[in-house]
């Protein structure tokens, strides 16, 4: 996870949670650019991982995190983001400043804001100092990790340190991508959020930073695939400008089609890819969770702005019907089959989201896969109950023809997204603690 602590805390050489010790020696390497110093302890209760095979003196490991910073810092440059802002004195240079101490296992990096203009901040991060039992496939992986997502969080103080947690935990996720192609910290927060796709986009579970925040990456990834990765430079200077994070989104995508292709794109992952439209990357995630699998789909379910709810109709054959028992003009349901391999093949019927009883045709038995979305940034959910399957009569009843327009039952609705998350003031008092998913 990372840890964002609050401003003015005082960095790992002078106290802190995370921090050096008296048993620690503590020094310090530039990298080659000197755009990066390094500080570590070669000896102590925070001592740096050993290792010198160029003989230097110097442990190849801290070397590795300055250069790899120098490396990160200038591709962010090259992709066309604000430069994070240099801390002028404070750790002896304007370099940033990485410090290299023990996180026992409990996280294994954060980044802090420390001085600021406004909303825009300078800062330093610290990492794991050994990486000892974390999980990574080599110390190269878990620096390229942590360096591209803490440093992420440095860019986003050069335009604004006060947003949402949502967006700054699933933009720095999806920044570990853009830098290292092959990142599989990226795809198992991907895989999260497909696990959790009925939560709205901008609501995380409340208390400490929620992994559904860092999964949100994933939309931030499909955003960029369509849109180009210039445009998340272009969003970030939107942000400078507005407090609302959604309004500046729907100004800069079609939202309402562009997150029902993404509901579709989500669906052709994992078991399910190769045949639709969906990530490079679609094998390497899960599919996403179901709410329900039958042969007949009855469910009175609350469809939230920004969420999706998938279900699988094990069909035995034959016609096939939808029901919505009222009208539900904010959602869209689309219907998709399968092949013989059980991958995903073709949209084959998208329901109106109108009250009473559709008939969608006869289709062959096998496995269909359905979801209903609410593409929107309405301030409720909605609420309603579908059926789907080859008689929903007795679950829909058919609207009668008076010769005038019916009037529906109005749909219950609550807020957009369950419990808030908390805002950026309590986390930043409470701390963001960069979570280990492996």
């Amino acid at each position: 996870m990372i840890l964002l602590v609050s401003l003015a805390l005082a960095r790992p050489t002078s106290g802190g949670s995370y921090a050096f010790d008296d048993t620690d020696t503590v020094t310090s390497v530039d990298g080659p650019a000197g755009t990066a110093r390094v500080w570590y302890s070669t000896e102590g209760n925070n001592q740096v991982l050993q290792g010198d095979a160029d003989k230097n003196g110097v442990p190849d490991f801290a070397e590795l995190v300055a250069e790899t910073t120098e490396d990160v810092l200038a591709f962010y440059e090259e992709e066309g983001f604000r430069t994070i802002p240099d801390d002028g004195t404070a750790g002896g240079s304007a370099a940033m400043d990485v410090y290299l101490v023990d996180f026992h296992g409990d996280a294994d990096g954060h980044y802090s804001t420390e001085s600021c203009e406004g909303d825009v901040c300078s800062g330093y991060f610290v990492m794991e100092n050994d990486f000892s039992g974390y999980g990574y496939s080599s110390d190269e992986e878990a620096v390229r990790v942590l360096t591209s997502h803490e440093l992420f969080h440095g860019i986003q103080g050069a335009y604004d340190y006060d947003e949402e947690i949502w967006y700054q935990e699933g933009t720095a996720v999806w920044a570990e991508r853009l830098y290292d192609p092959d990142s599989r910290d990226f795809l198992d927060f991907c895989s999260a959020y497909l696990e959790d796709t009925g939560r709205s986009l901008s609501e995380p579970p409340a208390g400490p930073v929620p992994t559904f925040a860092y999964a949100t990456a994933l939309w931030w990834w499909f955003v960029t695939e369509r849109y180009g990765e210039a445009w998340m430079a272009d969003y970030m200077e939107g942000t400078t400008e507005s407090d609302d994070l959604l309004a500046v989104l729907d100004e800069r995508v079609d939202l309402a089609m562009d997150w029902v292709d993404f509901a579709s794109w989500n669906l052709a992952t994992g078991h399910l890819a190769g045949v639709e439209d969906s990530y490079e990357f679609a094998e390497d995630l899960v599919a996403p969770k179901l709410e329900d699998r039958d042969d007949f789909l009855d469910d009175d379910q609350r469809f939230y702005p920004l969420a999706t709810t998938y279900y699988l109709l094990e069909h035995p054959g034959g016609p096939l019907q939808f029901g919505l028992e009222a009208d539900a003009p904010d959602l869209v349901f689309r219907l998709y089959a399968t092949n013989a391999d059980g991958q995903l093949d073709g949209l084959v019927a998208e329901p109106a989201s109108t009250m009473g009883i559709q008939e969608l045709g006869d289709f062959d038995a096998g496995d269909y896969y359905f979801f209903g979305t609410n593409p929107t940034l309405a301030e409720d959910s909605t609420k309603v109950r579908f059926c789907l399957g080859a008689d929903v009569s007795e679950c829909v009843p058919e609207v009668e023809d008076t010769g005038g327009t019916p009037e529906p039952d109005k749909p219950t609705s609550c807020g957009c997204g369950g419990p808030s998350a908390p805002t950026w003031l309590a986390v930043a008092a409470l701390g963001l603690l960069r979570r280990r998913v492996r």
